[in-house]
């Protein structure tokens, strides 16, 4: 099973969308442990698993919209 700090996410309230970040190589490990962490705590929430690039934008025009 893969460790926490193996992803990242960012959760939008409004749109109900988790958007997560892979950070480890092991990709299938990973994707495994989201989807069961995913579809226990935020069955209702869908999911875009994103690059790190796309993660920090997402998470930046986030924080502008609530200055």
């Amino acid at each position: 099973m893969a460790s926490p700090t193996s992803w990242e996410f960012y959760k939008e309230v409004k749109t109900k969308i988790l958007w997560v970040n892979i950070c480890a190589q092991d990709l299938e490990g990973v994707a495994i442990s989201i989807n069961k962490w995913w579809k226990t705590r935020y069955p209702e929430y869908k999911i875009r698993v994103v690059s790190k690039k796309e993660f920090e934008l997402v998470k930046m025009e986030a924080e502008k919209k609530k200055q």
